[in-house]
């Protein structure tokens, strides 16, 4: 699928991202404020039962609109995710960050930046149209090496309390305790099925993206154990940064990340 043809998808399926139940505060809708007497007119569906039940006499909840946020949705893509065995990585990284960017405008301000082999930078927006400009991503990935800590310190400059949302394959290492102290910060990690149960392609040559040439890989326990030991690593790094994630394979829907923000 072209990077145009996964913007408009993207743009489609954002409408039923947060529908129904869906309560963040991040993404739009009422912030609860406090509790007061039941007043005739008031909503119903508002009434406090635990409270009214304690006082013996009804109390509603009181909402007020919600401060509006500065939502910061960044991608980062490398040569490792040009792979995939039905939909590339880095296609769904893209379609993640466009479908979130397309509901979020709709509430906050929301600013955009890619980083890869062409560097993409939106800057905060609650215009639709701005984020077109994700259309023009540079699909030419194959040989891209870049500097993670420097990007990921970069991202350091936005405003505290920010809400950060982070999508890569986060194949490298990176201490994101400052990320996490400053931002609230959601990590959603891109993977292939076939990273992780890599069987099946120990028959078959490989394109190394960086050299050019083919070899035939040795996917064997040795490399399962180092997968394993690097999400360790990363989820348990996540948790001490008070950093919320979720995996998202490339082959699972991306209403999946709902959860993420429940």
């Amino acid at each position: 699928m072209s990077i145009p043809e996964i913007i408009i998808k993207a743009k489609k399926q954002s409408n039923n991202l947060f529908s129904g139940n869906f309560a963040s505060t991040h993404f739009g809708g009422m912030e609860f404020d406090s509790l007061r007497e039941y007043q005739i007119g008031d909503n119903v569906k508002r009434i406090d039962y635990n409270i009214t039940a304690k006082m013996q006499k009804p109390y509603v909840k009181v909402f007020r609109d919600e401060t509006e946020l500065n939502v910061v949705i960044v991608g980062i893509l490398d040569y490792k995710t040009y792979f995939g065995s039905k939909v590339l990585k880095y296609e769904k990284i893209i379609e993640t960050i466009a479908t979130l960017g397309f509901n979020s405008v709709k509430y906050n301000k929301t600013s955009i930046e890619i980083y890869s082999k062409q560097n993409i930078i939106i800057p905060p927006t609650k215009n639709q149209k701005a984020l077109s400009k994700l259309a023009a991503f540079d699909e030419n990935i194959m040989h891209t090496q870049i500097d993670y800590t420097h990007i990921l310190n970069q991202l350091m400059r936005h405003r505290k309390n920010s809400v950060l949302i982070v999508v890569s394959d986060f194949f490298y290492r990176y201490n994101f305790a400052q990320l996490g102290a400053k931002f609230d910060m959601y990590a959603i990690v891109i993977r292939d099925i076939l990273e992780e149960n890599p069987t099946a392609l120990n028959t078959l040559p490989i394109l190394s993206p960086i050299t050019k040439k083919f070899s035939i890989a040795n996917f064997d326990n040795r490399y399962k154990a180092q997968i394993l030991a690097h999400d360790s690593e990363l989820f348990t790094n996540f948790k001490r940064s008070n950093i919320s994630y979720i995996k998202l394979y490339t082959h699972d829907s991306i209403l999946k990340i709902r959860s993420l923000f429940g």
